[in-house]
């Protein structure tokens, strides 16, 4: 949920991103190996990390939309 503004009530939690990820049919992840840069607190497009080696990561976005 978002205010007005664009502000989320909370911010956007790795398990959240699990989440999108599997309803958009994408592979199953663990909430472990994503990386959140900095709190995820609006509307728009974000850039998330999963780990998925040790030395493998993989970039993914995440367009986050008001509900």
């Amino acid at each position: 949920r978002s205010g007005e503004s664009g502000r989320l009530f909370g911010s956007v939690t790795p398990a959240d991103v699990v989440e999108a990820v599997r309803a958009a049919g994408g592979p199953e992840i663990d909430r472990r190996r994503v990386e959140i840069a900095e709190p995820i607190k609006s509307v728009g497009t974000h850039v998330v990390t999963v780990r998925v080696h040790s030395e493998v990561s993989a970039k993914i976005s995440l367009e986050v939309v008001a509900s």
